[in-house]
């Protein structure tokens, strides 16, 4: 029986079990799953002050940043932290969450603590997670749950948090009723075609780049509704935030294999990086500069999820703009020449 590895937050909804060790079976081999107090998959515990005066880096995002499939140690987080000398990374993320629960987690578990750098790492897809109080979930344990979330809506530019306390409903569902869920609406030929779809994938792949297909389309219109509201939420978080932010996008490797054009999102997020004079860190180059065969590999067969190597390819695209916040760090400030000097 698959072991749970979540348990309920009345502000996000769910974190992971503080303290939690598991191994999770998955495609890869399985995976080591280990979590600090605070509940998030971190070697590192969460502190108020930064310890020995390092340079502390705060990471949030879902389960890409989380890290499914892969162990601790091998994450984009981790490869960051142990490629600069000096470095805390303390990594928030959270399998299945939204860019609004993400924020509402740095809020509860970061806002006051002491740290140099914020990255906030959007799956560009988690878009769509916005749009509802409840979230259906592929939990990493395997099992497919249906539970509620807090989520925001924008009344007059301002944003109004709703379903909080979040109730403590988690209903499992059968995979069969995940699939009927997702056809439901659909006539016969749609349902053939998802029937076909979901057992060769990429032939939807071919269907999207024939079509010019654009997803998100929530990026495609600066005024769009859904994108509105996240852009509020990253506009809210930069302000709130007690020290430099980078927003990195991560794509979709549909985007990194150029089967879905990445232009759309790309633009939104230059847009608030120009706005708010935040930085926007692309890693799609950094995907395209390999080889067909090793954007494979960056990837699993059939997990949706960074590899090993696909994390490597984020944290090689990441650190040369870390580095240059490290290396201020360490010019400026007396606890970064300190470092400096060892």
């Amino acid at each position: 029986m698959a072991r749970n590895l979540f348990e309920y937050h009345p502000v996000t909804g769910y974190r992971f079990i503080p303290g939690l060790i598991a191994r999770v079976q998955h495609e890869g081999g399985g995976y080591l799953v280990r979590c600090n107090q605070a509940g998030f998959r971190c070697d590192c515990e969460v502190t108020p002050r930064k310890p020995g005066g390092r340079f502390r880096i705060i990471v949030f995002g879902d389960s890409y940043t989380a890290g499914d499939g892969v162990s601790n140690g091998k994450r984009y987080t981790d490869l960051l932290e142990s490629r600069l000398e000096g470095t805390e990374v303390l990594n928030f993320g959270l399998p299945g969450s939204g860019p609004d629960q993400q924020y509402l987690a740095y809020q509860v578990f970061a806002h006051e603590l002491e740290y140099d750098l914020l990255i906030i790492s959007t799956q560009v897809s988690n878009i769509s997670r916005l749009g509802g109080e409840h979230l259906t979930l592929g939990a990493v344990d395997g099992r497919v749950v249906r539970r509620s979330k807090p989520y925001f809506r924008l009344e007059d530019g301002e944003l109004v948090l709703e379903n909080q306390p979040v109730p403590r409903e988690v209903r499992p569902l059968d995979p069969s009723e995940w699939e009927a869920a997702k056809d439901r609406g659909a006539g016969p030929t749609k349902r053939l075609v998802r029937k076909i779809y979901r057992r060769w994938p990429r032939l939807h792949d071919l269907a999207l780049w024939a079509r010019r297909v654009h997803s998100p389309a929530e990026y495609d219109d600066p005024n769009d509704p859904t994108w509105r509201l996240l852009k509020a939420i990253l506009v809210a978080w930069v302000r709130q935030s007690r020290a430099p932010v980078i927003l990195c996008p991560i794509p979709t490797f549909r985007h990194v294999n150029k089967t879905l054009p990445a232009a759309s999102y790309l633009r939104r997020f230059a847009e608030l990086g120009a706005e708010e004079r935040v930085e926007v860190v692309d890693v799609l180059p950094a995907f395209w500069r390999l080889s067909a065969a090793d954007r494979k590999r960056s990837r699993f067969p059939i997990d949706d999820h960074p590899s090993e190597l696909g994390h490597e390819v984020i944290a090689g695209a990441l650190e040369p703009h870390v580095r240059a916040h490290y290396e201020r760090w360490t010019a400026e400030s007396p606890e970064g020449r300190k470092v400096a000097d060892a």
